[in-house]
Order: C-alpha cells, then structure tokens, then sequence
C-alpha cells in the first residue's frame, strides 16, 4: 500500500491494508532465490531498486532524512511494492512482512516487535510531510537484509534475497512502444499482431486505461499483477499508454473486426474522455492520481497523443468506423475543449507568445514542475507536438493559425546553431558512455526546458538545483535524460512551410 501527503494520508487510512495472518512465502536460501539491492541517496528524492530509479514515494518530492541521531529514516510503501512484501498501516501501528520475517513498530513509539521479539528501534515512525517515515537500516535489518553506509556518496543501501520469480523484470522485445508503430500495414493482420492484442486486452485496466511499460519492452506480455507493483499499474497518458493501445487494437481491429478489441477500444476512448479536466487538459495518471501526477502534463506528448486519438474518434477515420455517432460527438467535444486549452495557455512572455509549459499547475493553470529535475519551464521539445496537432486542424480559425506562427517564430529563436548533441564510449564510467556536446557546423540544438523568465535554456538534476549549462548536469542524467533535442528542426524544415503555403500564406515566420 502507499503513503502520503494529507490528502494521500487520508486515503491510505481509508483504505489501509491488513497484512495477511497467514503469511506463507517459501523459505529463501541461495539455491532458490536472487539477490537484490535498496539504495537511497540522502540529497534526492529517490530510490533505487536492483539499479533501476524510481522517486521514493511516487508523485511526490520526498527525500530520506537523517535524525540527529545519524539515524536514515524513510517511507518504505514503494520500496515494498517493488520488493513484492507486505506492508500494512492502520494510522497507529505499521507492519512489514517479507521472506517470513515480520518487523511491527507503532507510530511515535521506539518500541518494536522484530520476530516475536520486543525490542527497541533507534528511531520512532511519525509523519513528517504526510508520509510515514521509519528508520531503513533497522527495519530491513530486521527482515534478515544487509545494511551497509556509503559515507562518500551519501548512500544508504540494503541487500538481500527474494525468492526467484517474486519481483517482476521486464522483458524486453522485438515489437515495444518504440517499433510496432514502425511495422507494415499488412504486420496488424499477421498472428504476432494478434498476440499483441490479445496481451493489450489482459493488461488493460478496469478504469479503461492502460499502465505504462518501458518503450523497449515486450508488447506481447501479460503482466503478471501479483508480480508487478501495483504503484506502477495506474492508468496513465504518461509514455504513450493508454493511446498507444487504442492506436494499435484500431488498426489490429481493421485487419480482424473482432467485437472484443472494440469494446476494449471503446472504453480506453470512454477513459480519455472521463479523465478530462473542466478547463480542457489532462492529467498523467487518472482517475488514481495524487502529487505532481494531478497537473495538466504535455510532457512526454500526454495530451497531444490524446487529442491526434479524439480527432480519428471524433471523424470516424479508417480504424475508428465502427464506433457509434454519439461517441464520436463527444469526442469531438472533449477535442475542442482540448484545443480551447492550448490556444488559452499558450505561455506569454513580455507580450510575446512562446510555447507550452512541460505542466501546468492543477489549481492555477501557472507553469509547474513534473520530476525532481523537471522544473517548471517552457517546453521546447513538447510544444512540437502541440504545434503539429493545432497544423491537422482542418480549416483553423485565425487564432489557431496565430498560435502556430507565433510558436514557430518562438522556436525558431530558441535555436542552439552549430551544436550537437553525441553519445560517446567511455569504460571508466559508470554506464560505460557518456553525451556530450560539440561544435558541428550546420548542425542545431533546441533546449528541452526553457526558463519562463529568461528565456534561458534551463537544466537540473535529481536534486531539482537550476542549472544553466548542459556541463552542470550530473554525469548520471546526462546520460539517461534528453535535455537538448532536435525535433523542432524537422517542424521548421519540413511540416511548417507545408501548412504555410495552405493556411497562411500571407505570414510566414521563417522568413522574418
């Protein structure tokens, strides 16, 4: 179960879990299990399982803390679902059960239960920002891991084993969110096809939506969810779910007309529409939402891959014929309220148009981080597929045309000229490559963020700092994060003088 935050407090108590009185994992020895590794990192909000990072309790930008004591305390809910342990909080008394071993601790209270066993723990469980805080070492210590302190780095870490198969791994695979898009039309019509299929119709939520997967990761996967943290299975925009499954059983649909992938189609479009706020946009994960999740999110492409789906709904395209006129009519509406949304918040700055915020705050519509490291910015990168949306408009209005040529020109400015952007080998890094920036002429750059107030290229990292050179990045997100991008270039070069030359021919931007 999670934590956090008041109103995720009241939620968790509502709906606490009780920890099994008959808990009954196997017995763990070398022979049949995996060893795993815990870490955490005092001056981020984030956690680290088996290499893989994740924030510590998702949504929200808490850090682990450290008593005056030297004690590391911090909330252990997700940490416990990616381990595939238990966890059970009734507002007094939390429990945690994992290779047969039970640790018990009450709230404000030094006293424990370890094992049957009454003793005392170096710190007390309390709330501290609405999430429940407990000290690491003695608690994992107690379920029979091995702590150990990095006082170098900063790290706390725990090893210890599970029994092979309890923690769920991704598999990786030929057709993933970054290739079945890529493959023929004549593929959707083939039994891999339908194999995919038939795996979007088992992972796909009771709300109507789908959870997001790694962009390399086998689509053709049932997700085994007594294995999978049940966290990472909310229905989401985030990382093309949701539409990417709807795209896919559209066009699965169109070689096969099976009533199943229609109903299935149906209600991840029934999903989009039901998640659409009032004022128009979406947030990344609903209807189960909290932290940053609740804000209005282009980032990643989240609301303008769910307007590109609403307009085929709304029109009845090709894939989408089968789908009733009322459906169709309110997807239209749920598409114009969309539209009405970007044209009213498209950022201004001294009087000048620019592009899209990354988020926008939930409450007051004012541009909002996402991650730790993503702050609040205009995006470079997103924008481009907000402006390539407003382009499909057919017959655009003169505010949907002002809004492209306006974001277009702000681009345009934003570009980083005879620069590039390479990955380079390195053995004697930690991921055995580095990304670095070079001089190469003819070659541009855009920033991914951009600073609402200076119109700066902004960077960060894991600890949220502004930063204002790509060499400031740490050497960990510079590798596993894209903070300069080249997808405005094939917009300036390519898509905009298309939709010019038909819509506006009077104004073209580029040639100002």
């Amino acid at each position: 179960m999670k934590l956090v935050k008041k109103t995720y407090l009241a939620l968790m108590l509502a709906a606490a879990c009780t920890a099994s009185s008959a808990y009954a994992e196997q017995a763990v020895t070398w022979e049949n299990s995996d060893l795993h590794t815990v870490s955490l990192i005092m001056s981020e909000p984030m956690m680290k399982v088996d290499g893989s990072y994740h924030e510590l309790l998702d949504a929200y930008y808490l850090k682990p803390l450290m008593t005056k004591e030297k004690v590391v305390i911090a909330p252990l809910d997700d940490i416990f679902d990616e381990l595939n342990g238990e966890m059970s909080f009734d507002g007094k008394t939390v429990e945690y059960r994992l290779n047969k071993n039970v640790v018990s601790m009450v709230l404000d209270s030094a006293d424990a239960v370890v094992n049957g066993k009454t003793v005392k723990a170096p710190a007390a469980p309390q709330i501290i920002e609405g999430a429940l805080y407990v000290p690491f070492r003695f608690v994992f210590e107690g379920l029979g891991a091995k702590y150990t302190w990095n006082s170098s780095r900063h790290i706390a870490e725990v090893t210890l084993l599970r029994p092979s198969g309890t923690i769920f791994k991704a598999h990786k695979g030929k057709i993933s969110a970054k290739t079945i898009l890529k493959q023929k039309p004549e593929w959707f019509a083939s039994k891999e096809a339908k194999n995919v299929a038939e795996a979007m119709l088992a992972n796909q939520n009771g709300d109507g939506g789908w959870f997001k997967i790694g962009s390399s990761n086998d689509l053709s996967v049932a997700y085994d969810r007594d294995t999978f943290p049940t966290y990472r299975q909310k229905s989401t925009i985030d990382n093309d779910a949701t539409n990417l499954q709807i795209e896919v059983l559209a066009k699965i649909n169109q070689q096969h007309s099976d009533q199943r992938l229609q109903e299935s189609i149906i209600r991840g479009v029934e999903y989009l529409i039901n998640g659409q706020y009032d004022n128009g946009g979406w947030p990344q994960f609903f209807p189960q939402t909290r932290g940053y999740h609740r804000h209005v999110t282009f980032n990643d492409n989240a609301i303008s891959n769910t307007l590109n789906i609403l307009e085929e709904v709304a029109n009845k395209t090709k894939d989408f014929a089968f789908v009733s006129d009322d459906l169709a009519t309110r997807a239209k509406a749920s598409m114009n309220k969309g539209i009405r949304f970007i044209l009213d918040n498209q950022v201004v700055v001294n009087g000048v148009k620019t592009g899209w915020c990354a988020q926008y705050n939930v409450d007051t519509l004012a541009c909002e981080r996402g991650r730790s490291y993503e702050l609040a910015s205009i995006s470079g990168d997103e924008s481009v597929k907000v402006i390539k949306f407003l382009m499909s408009i057919d017959k655009p209005s003169s505010e949907v045309v002002d809004a492209i040529n306006s974001s277009v020109a702000f681009l345009k400015s934003q570009s980083i000229k005879d620069k590039k952007l390479v990955k380079t080998k390195d053995d004697t890094l930690e991921f055995g490559r580095n990304r670095i920036v070079i001089d190469k002429q003819g070659s541009t750059v855009w920033p991914r963020f951009i600073n609402t107030e200076t119109l700066q290229p902004l960077f960060s990292n894991r600890q949220g700092d502004h930063l204002d050179a790509y060499e400031k990045v740490s050497y960990e997100r510079r590798v596993k994060y894209s903070w300069l991008v080249t997808s405005p270039g094939k917009l300036i070069k390519n898509n905009y003088p298309k939709w010019q030359a038909k819509y506006s021919p009077k104004v073209n931007v580029l040639a100002e």
